[in-house]
């Protein structure tokens, strides 16, 4: 599932010699603002008949306030792709972050390589005999592939429990598997596969990921018809996109 949305666009920016890269959605909304998250990202809110020279003149007004500010944050981003697989670190799971901890179980009974995973409030709680990188960034995988699995299951009788539409979109599978670039994915066999870290993105970002490759069935194609079946089912899809676009990054091992 590779999308564009006409709602959200990006915006190159050149202010006193720096790019400024702008994620920018358009919403029914009298004033534009200006917003940068805790990772560096810069997202402008506008309305959808502002032209983008006006937008890009606010942003070159505002461009040492978002220089500043962004400044303060650039690495963050960075540091989700550069993972270390240490105490401390944030993971997403259904788009809430949790720290990463890590306790070493001593059992010299015990020569495999094991550990068990579980949640509490604001942790993920790895307790294993082998503390190494790439065990936890192996096990981590695991987990999340198969809280994907239980999840997208889950939500898909859900779905088709409230939804008449969904009862009628029949795949030949549904599968859940590493996909580096795409959320997910619709063969003209009608078999969908939906990606394994999919258990980061929230609930409802999940619903319309399915709900996205299960309207592929009958069009394969992101045309005006798809997009209108997609809407019928889920109004405000274009949330969910959005969502996807900001927090894109931090879904990954």
């Amino acid at each position: 599932m590779n999308t564009v949305s006409k709602d959200t666009d990006i915006l190159n920016v050149t202010f006193r010699g720096n790019e400024i890269k702008v994620i920018l959605l358009y919403k029914d909304r009298k004033n534009i603002s200006i917003k940068i998250d805790s990772f560096g990202k810069i997202i402008v809110t506008s309305p959808p008949k502002i032209s983008k020279k006006i937008i890009k003149d606010i942003i070159i007004e505002k461009g040492d306030w978002i220089l500043k500010k962004s400044e303060k944050y650039k690495n963050r981003e960075e540091s989700y792709r550069k993972r270390m697989f240490i105490n401390g670190e944030k993971f997403l799971y259904l788009g809430k972050e949790y720290y990463l901890v890590i306790k070493e179980m001593l059992d010299d009974c015990v020569s495999k390589s094991n550990c068990t995973i579980n949640l509490d409030e604001s942790q993920i709680i790895i307790q294993t005999n082998d503390t190494s990188k790439d065990f936890i960034r192996t096990s981590l995988k695991e987990w999340y592939k198969t809280e994907s699995q239980r999840i997208v299951l889950e939500r898909i009788d859900f779905l088709k429990s409230t939804c008449e539409i969904m009862k009628q979109l029949i795949p030949k599978s549904v599968k859940v598997k590493e996909q580096k670039k795409r959320w997910g994915s619709c063969t003209s066999q009608k078999n969908i596969y939906i990606n394994s870290k999919i258990s980061m993105a929230r609930l409802d970002v999940i619903d319309y990921i399915i709900i996205h490759e299960f309207s592929h069935l009958i069009h394969m194609n992101h045309s005006k018809k798809f997009y209108d079946l997609v809407k019928s089912i889920m109004p405000d899809y274009r949330e969910k996109e959005n969502w996807l676009k900001i927090n894109g990054y931090k879904i990954i091992i």
